[in-house]
């Protein structure tokens, strides 16, 4: 078990490790960071325009009409019989 955790601990560090070491090598050049463009294909170190859209809309889900005329039943029975 002690063994396991010390073969572990010494992949971890050297996988931390490397990563610290690609990052340091394949850095950005730019010392300013990575530069983004602003609204849509604009320029960079333009003024940032929040993008519109229009009102949702849901449309018609339900037709609303008055219920037939049927009178309630106590218990459905069939209209037909088995034979």
């Amino acid at each position: 078990m002690r063994l396991r955790t010390r073969t572990l601990g010494i992949v971890g560090a050297a996988a931390f490790v490397s990563l610290g070491a690609l990052s340091v090598g394949l850095a950005h050049d730019d010392p300013r960071g990575v530069d983004l463009a602003g609204s849509g294909d604009a320029p960079a170190n333009t003024t940032y325009v929040q993008p519109t859209a229009g009102g949702m809309n849901m449309g018609a889900t339900a037709t609303w009409t008055a219920p037939p005329s049927i009178e309630a039943t106590a218990k459905a029975v069939p209209s037909g019989s088995a034979g």
